[in-house]
């Protein structure tokens, strides 16, 4: 958020500086979890059953249609959009919080891609992988990574949803959950960053 500092009014200019920042912070974030999911096919199935160029054109398929269905829908807010009650996109300057509020039908088509496209797959790979573990240090491990990865996936949802603006209880809830990633992060790092081999 390096566009923080910049005040969204009077200038229309500003606005639509902290809108396309706001966009491809966004877009970049919801794209992250891909990589995830390509880590885990290529254990799962290995890069000779699972080429380079497939999982480039999954990558490819997921970036097109995640900002094709973001920048619709801002571009739908934009001309639609009540200016403090958005549906399709995204408020800059809402009369309630201090930060950019989206609508509802944003969230939902958002969330529904990545857990289409991301979430559902990440969690399918992760418990076929677990089951394919022979060793029981390694399936040991492998759980110390699931439990972090569904707690990152949990905090996601969160911030998600949080954009809605819910209020000042689930904006405060989630910032105290927040702490938790720390942990998640760690259990991940644990299962199968830290002497995997032993």
């Amino acid at each position: 958020m390096i566009y923080a500092a910049i005040p969204p009014a009077p200038p229309q200019f500003n606005e639509t500086v902290i809108l396309i920042l706001h966009f491809l912070t966004n877009f970049f974030v919801i794209f992250a979890p891909i990589f995830i999911l390509i880590v885990h096919m290529v254990i799962l199935e290995s890069t000779i059953i699972y080429s380079v160029k497939r999982q480039n054109r999954y990558i490819v398929l997921y970036g097109i249609v995640l900002f094709l269905a973001m920048l619709t829908l801002v571009l739908l807010g934009i001309r639609f959009d009540n200016p403090n009650n958005p549906i399709f996109g995204i408020d800059l300057t809402p009369t309630v919080g201090t930060v950019p509020q989206w609508g509802l039908i944003f969230v939902i088509c958002i969330i529904s891609i990545m857990s289409v496209f991301v979430i559902i797959p990440i969690i399918r790979t992760s418990l076929k992988i677990y089951v394919s573990f022979e060793t029981k240090a390694l399936k040991k491990k492998w759980l110390y990574y699931l439990i972090g990865s569904l707690g990152l996936i949990l905090m996601f949802y969160f911030m998600l949803i949080d954009n809605l603006y819910l209020g000042d209880v689930f904006r405060t809830i989630t910032l105290i959950l927040g702490v938790s990633v720390i942990v998640w992060g760690y259990l991940m790092y644990y299962g199968i960053g830290f002497k995997l081999k032993q």
